[in-house]
C-alpha cells in the first residue's frame, strides 16, 4: 500500500505526534494473564464487572464480555477461539473474575474480529478499552477497530474511493513507524492518497500524519495541532478509545458537506474534523461496530490485543 510505505519514512514526525505519559481521564490497570486473573488495580474507582446492567437510554449496544459466549455478536467468518476468544483478565480496573475479548492473528497475512450489526443511525459514538499484550510488535502494519456504514460484505474493502452510496469506514489503529494511534478513514471526499480519483485510492488519516503538507496532508485543517498529540503506545497498558462518526446530510458535492469525525484517547480529543463529504444518499447510515486486528504481512508477533467495556451510543460515552 503506497501510503503505508510513505508512513515508514515519517519517523521525523515523532517529536510532534508522540508524547509521554497518559491522558487525564482514562488509564487503568495492566493486563493480567490472558487466561486468568492477574493485573494490577487501575486508578480511580473500580468499575462494575457488568457496566451494561446500568446502561443509559442512549446506549445502542453494550458488552463487557461477561455474557459467557460470543452469541450477542454477529460473526459468521468462523474465527476460532485461538484467534478470537473470551478470556479471564482483570481488565482496565483490576477486577478479579473479569472477562475480556482477546484477538490474535496467526502467522501470515490476516485478521481477527468481532462484528456487531447496529440499528442504522446518522451519527454514533463508540467507546472501548484496549490493551496490547506484553511483547506485541508495534512495527507491524495493521488496521484496527471501526465504526462502519454500509453492507457488511464491504467490511475490509480497500483501495477504492467510496461513491457516497456504499461505504463509510472510520477506524482507530496504530502507526507502525510512530507507535501512536491514528485513524484510517474511507469516505466519499477522501483525498490524501488519491492521485487518480477514478483509480486506486487509500484511506485518509485524521489528523493527517503522512507528511507536513508536501504531498498527502495538503489541507492544513486536517494536520496535527502542536501540543495535542496522541501518546506513545505501550504494551501491557489499558487505553480508553472513543470514536464519533457523523454521516452528515446527503450531498451531491463536497461544497457544504456536513459529515464529521472525532476521536479521543484517554479523554484527550484528537479532533474534531468537520465538513467531510461522507455520503450522497440518506440510507447510507452507521450500522456496524467492527472490533478488529488485521496484519498486512507475516512480520508480526503472535500476541494480540484485549478489548473490554464496549459501548455504542447516540451520545458520547466518555471514559470511566
Amino acid at each position: 500500500m503506497a501510503v503505508r510505505n510513505k508512513l515508514l519514512q515519517q519517523a521525523a514526525l515523532m517529536a510532534l505526534l508522540a508524547c509521554g505519559g497518559t491522558g487525564s481521564e482514562g488509564g487503568g490497570g495492566s493486563p493480567g494473564s490472558s487466561e486468568g486473573g492477574g493485573g494490577s488495580s487501575g486508578g480511580g474507582s473500580v468499575a462494575p464487572l457488568t457496566e451494561c446492567d446500568d446502561s443509559m437510554p442512549e446506549w445502542v449496544f453494550c458488552s463487557g464480555f461477561e455474557e459467557g459466549s460470543k452469541a450477542i455478536w454477529d460473526d459468521y467468518d468462523g474465527n476460532p477461539d485461538s484467534e478470537n476468544k473470551l478470556v479471564a483478565d482483570a481488565g482496565p480496573w483490576g477486577v478479579a473474575g473479569n472477562h475480556v475479548a482477546r484477538l490474535r492473528v496467526p502467522a501470515g497475512r490476516g485478521g481477527s474480529d468481532l462484528v456487531k450489526l447496529l440499528p442504522p443511525h446518522d451519527l454514533l459514538y463508540a467507546r472501548w478499552y484496549v490493551a496490547y499484550e506484553p511483547g506485541f510488535n508495534f512495527d507491524a502494519p495493521n488496521h484496527g477497530s471501526a465504526l462502519f456504514a454500509g453492507d457488511r460484505n464491504n467490511l475490509g474493502r480497500s483501495g477504492i474511493r467510496p461513491d457516497g452510496t456504499d461505504v463509510i469506514s472510520a477506524g482507530v489503529e496504530y502507526s507502525p513507524s510512530l507507535h501512536v494511534n491514528s485513524t484510517y478513514v474511507y469516505y466519499r471526499g477522501m483525498y490524501q492518497d488519491c492521485a487518480d480519483p477514478d483509480g486506486a485510492c487509500w484511506g485518509d488519516s485524521l489528523p493527517c500524519i503522512y507528511d507536513e503538507g508536501q504531498s498527502y496532508c495538503t489541507r492544513a485543517a486536517d494536520r496535527p495541532v502542536a501540543g495535542n498529540a496522541a501518546p506513545a503506545l505501550q504494551t501491557g497498558r489499558w487505553y480508553c478509545v472513543e470514536l464519533m462518526l457523523d454521516a452528515g446530510f446527503p450531498s451531491s458535492s463536497e461544497d457544504g458537506a456536513g459529515g464529521a469525525l472525532d476521536w479521543w484517547i484517554d479523554g484527550q480529543e484528537m479532533g474534531p474534523f468537520r465538513g467531510l463529504w461522507m455520503r450522497t444518499v440518506p440510507d447510507l447510515q452507521v450500522d456496524i461496530l467492527w472490533l478488529s486486528l488485521f496484519h498486512h504481512d507475516d512480520q508480526h508477533s503472535l500476541l494480540g490485543v484485549l478489548y473490554d467495556d464496549v459501548v455504542v451510543s447516540t451520545a458520547r460515552v466518555g471514559c470511566r
